[in-house]
C-alpha cells in the first residue's frame, strides 16, 4: 500500500481504533476497578499504519482522555485533508488531459 489514499484511509481506520477506546475509557470512568486501555499504532512497512488495543494499569484520567480525543481529530482533519489533495490533484490531471485531446 504506497498510494496516498491508502495511507491515509489506513490512518482513519486506526483512528477510529482510538476514538473507540477513548469513548470505553471516558463511559467507563467511575466504573470500580476499570483499567483505562489505550491505543498503540505501529508502522506499516509497506506503507499506512495499524492500531492495537493495550488493557492498561491505571484508572481513567479524564485529562489524558481529553487529550487523546483533541490528537484523534487533528489526525482525521490531517488524513482527510491528504485524501482531498489527492482528489484534487486526480481531477486536475485529468482536466489537463481532456484539454490535450480536444
Amino acid at each position: 500500500m504506497t498510494n496516498i489514499s491508502g495511507i491515509a484511509t489506513s490512518a482513519l481506520t486506526a483512528l477510529g481504533v482510538k476514538q473507540t477506546v477513548t469513548a470505553d475509557n471516558v463511559a467507563n470512568l467511575n466504573t470500580p476497578d476499570f483499567k483505562a486501555s489505550y491505543t498503540v499504532m505501529k508502522d506499516n512497512k509497506e506503507g499506512g499504519v495499524t492500531a492495537s488495543v493495550v488493557r492498561g494499569e491505571d484508572r481513567v484520567e479524564i485529562s489524558k482522555q481529553a487529550v487523546d480525543m483533541l490528537d484523534t481529530a487533528n489526525g482525521y482533519k490531517a488524513n482527510l485533508k491528504a485524501i482531498q489533495v489527492r482528489d484534487g490533484m486526480d481531477k486536475d490531471i485529468i482536466d489537463m488531459l481532456s484539454k490535450n485531446t480536444k
